[in-house]
């Protein structure tokens, strides 16, 4: 059974586990959004993307390496364009995934924005069908499709594609991004199964997807996390701030989708 942990202060989770009779530590971020984004340059805002991937870079090197992790999962949207691959998408996704790889051993599950991604991915990282993989009890997807049901005996669901933000006008912590830790029924997944599921929503890492309006963020709303809510299925909730802080249950659920 894989142990899960916050890595404090930043989004990322940590998982401890016996791969092969051997313990493992595996990183798993989601959502870097690495590359040009329209909605920037609309608000005329200007971002140095090449800098914004390097300092990714050297941050997740720093966690890595106080972690002491063995290996590293990418959880789907490396890249940020969605219908192909530009032309700074060419010089700074395969750099970066090269990096990383020299680093520890790299999983890639693709994201809804990872389009083509594979003619950018060095031969060094081990890429994932969108099903996304499973480590012992634990699926790890990206969370713009459904699980398979092949996945049904796994006890955790980790997904990111939602980019979870807590909206709360009176709360100092309007705006932020937040963990969302969900126990649901079952069933509403996985059919011909009873009981309960873990699912952990991770926030985006990429640091310029916050302080967005619920409205605008409609379309990353997970398959997922949408029939769960429309089912009712909640059973317990826990919505953390980036430090761990405990914001609400499933009471303020509806503040974040």
């Amino acid at each position: 059974m894989a142990e899960l942990s916050i890595v404090p202060r930043h989004p990322a989770l940590l998982m401890h586990t016996k791969l092969e009779g051997q313990n493992e530590s595996i990183l798993v971020v989601s959502d870097l959004h690495i590359g040009f984004a329209h909605w920037f340059q609309s608000q005329n805002v200007s971002i140095d993307w090449y800098q914004i991937a390097e300092e990714t870079e050297k941050e997740l090197e720093k966690i890595v390496i106080s972690c002491k992790a063995n290996s590293i999962v990418l959880l789907g949207d490396i890249k940020n364009n969605v219908s192909g691959i530009n032309k700074g998408d060419w010089k700074v996704v395969p750099k970066f995934l090269q990096s990383l790889s020299q680093l520890c051993k790299v999983y890639f599950v693709p994201g809804n924005h990872d389009s083509k991604i594979r003619l950018l991915i060095p031969d060094s990282i081990s890429t994932i069908g969108v099903t996304g993989m499973t480590i012992d009890d634990t699926l790890l997807i990206h969370g713009h499709t459904m699980p398979s049901s092949l996945t049904s005996n796994v006890k955790k669901i980790i997904l990111g594609h939602v980019h979870p933000v807590f909206f709360k006008s009176d709360s100092v912590m309007n705006g932020q991004k937040v963990w969302v830790f969900l126990r649901v029924r079952t069933d509403v997944i996985f059919p011909s199964k009873k009981g309960s599921i873990d699912i952990i929503v991770m926030p985006s890492y990429n640091r310029f997807i916050v302080n967005q309006s619920k409205v605008s963020r409609q379309g990353q709303i997970s398959p997922l996390v949408n029939r769960i809510l429309k089912k009712k299925a909640v059973e317990k909730c826990l919505i953390l701030s980036m430090e761990g802080a405990i914001l609400g249950n499933e009471e303020l659920l509806e503040t974040l989708f």
